[in-house]
C-alpha cells in the first residue's frame, strides 16, 4: 500500500516558508514574554530592596538615637542613686526617669518570606538581611524587660516616701545599669552590618521628637 501526502495547496517550498513564519513569530513571542516577566521580575526586586532599605534606615535611627541617650540614661541612674541615699524619708520623685526605648520594624521582611521576587535577590544579600532582622526580633524582649524595668523605676521613685519602694529602688538601678551595658555591648553587632548593607539613618522617619540629652539635666524637686 502507497500512501500518497496531499501536496500543499501553493507547494511544499511556500507551506514550509510559512510553517518557517509561525515558529519564527511563536519564538518571538516567547522572547519577548520572557523580557516582559524579566522587567517585571526587575522591579519586584528593586521594590523589595527599597522596602527593605526604607525600613533598616528607620531602625538604625532608632538605634542611634538610643545610643546617643546612653550616657545621659547612666548619668541620672548615678544621680538617682545620690538621691536615694541622701533624701528625706518622706521626699519623692515624678517622672524621675523616663526612658525611651523603641521598637524594632521588620514589616518588609515578613512579606518579604512569601515574595517570590526574594528569590532572585543574591544569597549573600539575602542572609545579610536575614542576619540583621533576626538580630532585632531577637532584642524586642529584651527592649521591652528594659522597658518595663525604667517604668518600675521610676513609679518607685515617685512613691520613695513609702520604705518598702526606697528600699527597691536601688535594686532598679542596678538592673537599668546591666541593662545599658548589654545594648552598648551589641551595638557593633549592628552597627557593622548596617555599614555593611550601607544603610544609613533616616531619623525623618521617627515618629516621636525627643532630645536625647534629657535624662542629663538635674533631678526636678
Amino acid at each position: 500500500m502507497h500512501l500518497h501526502l496531499p501536496k500543499p495547496l501553493h507547494g511544499w517550498r511556500a507551506f514550509m516558508g510559512e510553517v518557517g513564519i509561525i515558529v519564527i513569530g511563536v519564538l518571538i513571542a516567547l522572547a519577548a514574554q520572557q523580557v516582559v516577566e524579566s522587567v517585571h521580575e526587575r522591579e519586584d526586586v528593586a521594590q523589595l530592596r527599597r522596602a527593605f532599605r526604607a525600613e533598616l534606615a528607620d531602625d538604625r535611627a532608632r538605634w542611634e538615637d538610643m545610643r546617643a541617650s546612653d550616657p545621659c540614661t547612666l548619668q541620672r541612674l548615678e544621680a538617682l542613686g545620690r538621691w536615694t541615699a541622701t533624701a528625706p524619708a518622706d521626699a519623692r520623685l515624678e517622672q524621675s526617669f523616663h526612658l525611651m526605648l523603641w521598637n524594632m520594624h521588620s514589616s518588609a521582611w515578613d512579606i518579604a518570606k512569601t515574595s517570590p521576587a526574594t528569590a532572585h535577590i543574591p544569597l549573600d544579600e539575602q542572609l545579610a538581611y536575614a542576619d540583621l532582622y533576626a538580630a532585632s526580633d531577637n532584642w524586642r524582649a529584651f527592649l521591652a524587660e528594659e522597658s518595663a524595668n525604667s517604668v518600675e523605676l521610676s513609679a518607685l521613685v515617685a512613691s520613695a516616701d513609702q520604705p518598702e519602694s526606697r528600699r527597691q529602688i536601688k535594686i532598679h538601678i542596678a538592673k537599668e545599669r546591666i541593662f545599658v551595658r548589654r545594648r552598648v555591648q551589641n551595638y557593633p553587632y549592628f552597627f557593622t552590618r548596617f555599614a555593611a548593607l550601607k544603610i544609613r539613618p533616616d531619623p525623618g522617619r521617627l515618629t516621636i521628637a525627643r532630645d536625647p540629652q534629657a535624662l542629663c539635666k538635674p533631678l526636678e524637686s
